[in-house]
């Protein structure tokens, strides 16, 4: 039976792997939302380790991987006599355009909400708001969005 062990060990070891991928993107998503929530001044990369509670290393090994994504840059400062970096999140193009009017009348793009049902924090099917548009009913109640799982 050691080639059953094996794929016991093999699915154990996938197991594992896919659970630390999904810790190291929400990890990911936290620290690009933390340096965006900085604005332009950024955030000392020390700090940014600090508000999150992660390692330095760890921390590293997702601001470089964020770095080649062209989401942010870090810019080495002196601070208190010691070299230190800022971080800052980088203006992109999709931050800055604008909605046409035609799709104006999707709930979806004018929700304040819309990055937290794209990273599933919210679950779609709860929007009253898109149900009603997705109906047909339109934007005849001034309820807001997501307004039962509020």
């Amino acid at each position: 039976m050691p080639s059953r062990q094996r794929a016991f060990a093999a699915e154990e070891d996938v197991e594992r792997l896919e659970e630390h991928s999904v810790k190291y993107e929400i990890m990911e998503k936290k620290l690009y939302e933390a340096i965006r929530e900085a604005g332009d001044t950024g955030i000392m990369q020390r700090d940014l380790w600090k508000k999150l509670g992660i390692d330095s290393r760890v921390g590293m090994r997702i601001l470089r991987q964020l770095e080649k994504q062209g989401l942010v840059v870090r810019e080495e400062v002196v601070h208190k006599g010691r070299k230190s970096y800022v971080v800052r999140a980088v203006e992109r193009a999709e931050d800055r355009v604008e909605v046409p009017p035609f799709l104006e009348e999707v709930p979806c793009f004018l929700c304040p909400s819309l990055r937290r049902c794209v990273y599933g924090e919210i679950d779609i099917s709860g929007c009253t708001k898109i149900r009603r548009w997705l109906d047909g009913a339109g934007e005849s109640s001034p309820e807001g969005f997501h307004s039962s799982q509020s």
